[in-house]
């Protein structure tokens, strides 16, 4: 029985990054139990613990009552939330380099290779690669409140690349990126692995360092085509 209160909880997880994936849930749109449920055809205990749990991933914001809300997007929370990640991040791709072990290369170097599959195929899953990938690295250190932290931190700027990335764009006249080769992001994952895995601490902080800057200007760059042909934008704070 628990094990498919589990596998239904998932389904509803996944159910609601869809819905967000998809454009059907904008910024600032509440999510209520009940409907949620209706709409993903499940019942409202798997429901309610997926909101839950991307409540306090950071990806949705509680309300009162049986609801959540998909957070409104705005440029000073996009460029305050990487200023934070780009003080973090860093440092802990240093660490991760210098603990990093043999054993634990091959997890990491399938995660690269599941990202290329994600481009040449169009699989909006990415997302949990680039999850694993972010949160992996923080595991590696071995600091358990830096996991934590980078947790948090990744979900509310996740909320930004389901929108704004090249991969998920959706309105307008944009050019879906299908080729890993083409990406900077995915050259930089590439690249910050080897790092890691060779125990070349600074290079990984470098890596990690360019990769949050060129992330933040891309999505800034893309909100404000998207503005230009009626997609979702930032709003002005």
């Amino acid at each position: 029985m628990r094990g498919d209160q589990s596998t239904a909880e998932e389904q509803a997880y996944e159910g609601v990054i869809r819905l967000i994936l998809e454009g059907r849930i904008p910024p600032g749109f509440p999510l209520v139990e009940q409907q949620v449920a209706e709409e993903l055809g499940l019942s409202r205990t798997p429901v309610r613990n997926a909101l839950r749990r991307l409540a306090a991933e950071g990806l949705l914001e509680n309300r009162t009552g049986r609801s959540c809300v998909l957070p409104g997007l705005s440029r000073k929370d996009l460029e305050d939330l990487y200023r934070v990640r780009l003080i973090a991040e860093p440092w802990v791709a240093y660490d991760a380099a210098r603990q990093a072990g043999e054993e634990e290369r091959e997890v990491f170097e399938n995660l690269i290779l599941r990202e290329r599959e994600c481009y040449f195929s169009g699989d909006p899953k990415i997302y949990e690669v680039n999850k694993d990938l972010h949160l992996g690295i923080a595991r590696l250190t071995g600091n358990r409140h830096m996991e934590h932290q980078v947790k948090q931190l990744f979900w509310r700027c996740e909320l930004y690349v389901l929108f704004f990335d090249n991969f998920f764009r959706r309105a307008g006249k944009v050019e879906l990126l299908r080729d890993p080769d083409r990406s900077k992001s995915h050259r930089e994952h590439r690249d910050l692995v080897r790092a890691i895995f060779e125990n070349r601490p600074n290079e990984a902080k470098e890596i990690m360092e360019d990769h949050i800057h060129s992330t933040v200007a891309m999505l800034l760059h893309n909100s404000e085509s998207l503005r230009a042909y009626g997609g979702v934008s930032l709003l002005e704070e």
